[in-house]
């Protein structure tokens, strides 16, 4: 299984700039249960379209920059990002169905 990179800033503004594959940011945080609960499937879901997509997560409380610059209001919240555009978002604990179409059906 692959592992997450936790990103801050400079990280992020990097991998978005380097990575042509669209980019997941999950911004959790450890006392968050739905978090923790969803990252191994979150793991396994962009293993599995790897071609397609990078995860890379932000710990909300370390990085209350990105959560501005991104308007989380709540976590966990998953941002999808392609060529710098949000292209969706999903906040919430959901099923991990929902992510996976959420990464074929870009708004």
């Amino acid at each position: 299984m692959t592992t997450v990179d936790e990103v801050g800033a400079a990280e992020l503004n990097r991998t978005l700039l380097a990575e042509e594959r669209g980019v997941i940011i999950d911004f959790w945080g450890t006392w968050c249960q739905p978090c923790r609960t969803m990252r191994p499937h979150l793991e396994r879901l962009a293993e599995s379209h790897a071609e397609d997509w990078r995860l890379v997560a932000v710990h909300v409380e370390e990085h209350p920059d990105l959560v501005d610059r991104y308007q989380v209001t709540t976590t966990p919240t998953l941002v999808f990002v392609r060529a710098g555009d949000e292209v969706h978002r999903i906040t919430g604990a959901v099923p991990m169905g929902t992510v996976e179409q959420a990464m074929f059906t870009e708004s």
